[in-house]
Parts: C-alpha cells; structure tokens; sequence
C-alpha cells in the first residue's frame, strides 16, 4: 500500500465549494535543496536528503491533502546539462518527462546565489516549454544583505520569466506559508488524483530502498553511494511479528564491494543497523533487514542494469 496520512479527510463529490487539485514539478539544477523543500511543504520524509549532490534518482510524488485542494508535489532529479553515463541519462530524461508532460505548474529551485552564464541557460531552457513557473529562492537564510539578495532573485527571473518569485528556506520553514498559497491559488479546479489519506503514491518497500541509500550516502564518500543501487528482494509484514527484509546493494567493482563491508565487516554492520533503525522509525513497525552486497561491473553505464534497478521506463 501507499503511505497514508496520519488523519482523513474526505472527499464528496459535487460539493458546493469547488475542489483544486494539481501537479507541480520541483525542478532545478542539482543539490538546490527540492527534496528537502518538497519534505517542508508535505511535512513528511517522503524524499531522502543529503549534502552530496544527484541524491535523488526518482521522479518521488509527495502529496498534501486539505479539505477542497490535493497538492501534488513531484521531486525530479537535477537538471543536468548533459548525462555522463546511461544512469544520469535516465534520470535527465525523468526529469524533462515531468517538466514537460505532467505538471501544471513547474516550481524552479534555486540557491541563492548569482547563476554562472551556462546555468542560466540551462533553467532558460526548462522554462522555455511553456509550463508556468514559479521560483523559489532557497537558503536565504545565507544572505544576510537584503540588497544582494534581491540580485539573486532579479537575475533568474530574468533567466526563466516567472509568475511568482519567493524567497524560502526550506531548512528553517522561512517562506512557506507564501510560496503554498501561491501554488495552491494556481492549481486547476480538478477532483482528487489520489485518495485523501495518502501522502505518496510509493510502496513502503520503495522507502525502505531509498531509507538505505540514504544511509549509504551518510556513511560512505567519494565515489561510494554514486555506484550503488538498492534493491528490495523481500518485504514480508507477519503479523505479530517484525517485519522481514532482504536488500540487496549493487556496486560497480570489488574494490567499492570491499569498502561497503569494512575491515571484519564493520561498515556493512552499521549500515544495517542504521538502516534497520530508519526502517523501524519510517514505518512504526519492528523491522529485520538483511543487506547483500553484489557486483555489478559498471552497471551506470548498463541501460539493461539501469531498467532493472528502476530508473528507466
């Protein structure tokens, strides 16, 4: 089943006042902080976060539910300029999918930050597909002059012509409230996609594939947590019981498989005790998880290995 929200609200249909409901991309260029933006506004964990950049390799749906509106928020991966390998290639094209074919609004994501000439660019050409755009200025908490921050924000709009600008940070919640009330205000009147109890539309064994490679992304540096792939062989939920899970991750070589194990298999073991514990904490329930480590010989640049790992259509 899909996550559920903690409390329901329904849904009747041809009540009197109208119902929104709508899909807006995050989109933007890598590490501008979307997954961490998209888990503020949904007020749940729905997409893993980390300092390293290309963490996110799906296109993860977080929504949020009110009495006469359903905001559904699409996290994408960072718009590259060009792929280096079969892996980014998919993840670039996933995110030009839900750039172009299924939002109504595109929210760009951006660090405050003067743009370099070739990223602003790149966000031209995003913005270039005719899907409105609002921009969010994030981490503003890091300029402390008002007047250089107005720079910032005056030099991507005028890259990407947007229809709102706010300045947010996702980190501290600062701008929130604005920046929702301009997305809910732009979407279509439309019934609910999804039921209104859910928070996303992923399985729970999904979230325990992406709870690990966060942990991965914690625990490990440097080329590390870019060469792995989580996958999910088991998820059996015994009533009474723990919950069973057998994961397995896949490198590109020995020497990665070596380093994930650690000296005595040190490392494995507090990746799996790390992993179990956010498991546990995701899904309230006890949780048993086994972790395999595998080589697959340079499976980022395998278009097979890439389909089978779940980043390609």
């Amino acid at each position: 089943f899909s996550l559920r929200a903690p409390s329901r609200i329904s849904y009747i249909n041809g009540m009197e006042n109208p119902h929104q409901a709508g899909f807006v991309a995050l989109v933007g260029l890598p590490n501008a902080g979307k997954s961490t933006l998209q888990n503020a506004l949904v007020k749940f964990p729905v997409s893993i976060v980390s300092p390293k950049p290309q963490t996110t390799r799906h296109r993860i749906l977080g929504i949020l539910n009110g009495t006469d509106y359903q905001l559904c928020l699409m996290d994408t991966p960072g718009w590259l300029d060009k792929a280096a390998d079969k892996l980014q290639l998919a993840l670039l094209r996933a995110a030009r999918a839900a750039a172009a074919q299924d939002a109504d609004l595109l929210l760009l994501v951006v660090e405050a930050r003067l743009p370099e000439p070739e990223e602003a660019a790149r966000l031209a050409a995003l913005a270039a597909r005719g899907t409105p755009v609002i921009l969010a200025v994030n981490k503003c908490d890091l300029v402390k002059d008002p007047a250089a921050l107005e720079r910032i924000a005056a030099a991507y709009s005028a890259a990407v012509s947007p229809v709102a600008t706010h300045r947010v940070s996702a980190l501290k919640g600062a701008g929130l409230p604005a920046l929702l009330e301009s997305l809910l205000k732009r979407l279509p009147e439309s019934p609910p996609f999804y039921d209104k109890e859910q928070l996303s539309d992923r399985w729970e064994r999904f979230f325990a594939a992406e709870l690990i490679r966060s942990e991965i992304f914690a625990l490990y540096h440097e080329e590390i947590p870019h060469a792995c792939a989580v996958v999910i062989e088991t998820f059996k939920e015994k009533a009474g019981r723990p919950d069973h899970i057998d994961a397995t991750v896949f490198v590109e070589k020995p020497t990665q498989k070596a380093i994930l194990l650690g000296k005595g298999g040190k490392a494995i073991r507090a990746l799996r005790e790390r992993s179990t514990a956010a498991i546990r904490n995701f899904t309230g329930r006890g949780t048993e998880l086994e972790l395999w480590i595998k080589v697959r010989k340079n499976w980022r640049q395998d278009p097979e290995a890439v389909r089978e790992f779940g980043y390609a259509p």
